[in-house]
């Protein structure tokens, strides 16, 4: 099966993104409401970018989100790309998409926000999958409350991760 990467730039690649992200909202987390995704998928689609993985027959397999910049600082701080949302269907979990997925986000970054130096991951901390995952390439920041939990924030230089995720494609 192939699959593509390309960020969401229509009204139609935003609706089939945002319903797929709502199908999957306790995937998530299990205490978020329709609402709550309704509402993390605005802040995206209006202050954020939102990248989906697409099969060869135009149905989304996955989807990622990110930020230039961060909302404590109001997007001011075009020095970092703030990601803290990825999501699969669970038969491609664990597989080289994530991977491939996560490539194709840092190059997309890269490529279109030059000025990028700082990328950031967040993952609640009872997620200790996605955390050991982000520490093979990062480094634990700092960690802080939101409403779902504890967050823990890992940072790199985009230029090293991407470095990294080119050499582990290629294993």
């Amino acid at each position: 099966m192939s699959t593509f990467f390309k960020r969401c730039s229509t009204d139609d690649d935003f609706a089939k993104v945002s319903l797929f992200i709502l199908e999957r909202k306790h995937d998530i987390h299990q205490a978020y409401t329709t609402m709550d995704i309704v509402e993390l998928v605005y802040s995206y689609v209006t202050e954020g970018h939102i990248l989906q993985a697409i099969d060869e027959r135009d149905q989304i397999m996955g989807a990622a989100a990110y930020y230039h910049g961060t909302n404590e600082k109001q997007f001011t701080d075009k020095e970092v790309a703030f990601v803290d949302i990825a999501i699969f269907d669970r038969e491609h979990r664990g597989t080289r998409l994530f991977l491939n997925g996560l490539r194709f986000m840092v190059d997309h970054i890269m490529n279109e926000h030059p000025d990028v130096e700082e990328l950031r991951l967040a993952a609640l901390s009872e997620n200790s999958y996605l955390c050991r995952l982000y520490s093979k390439f990062t480094t634990f920041t700092y960690s802080r409350e939101t409403t779902l939990g504890e967050e823990i924030v890992f940072c790199g230089k985009i230029n090293k991760i991407s470095t990294i995720l080119n050499k582990l494609s290629k294993v």
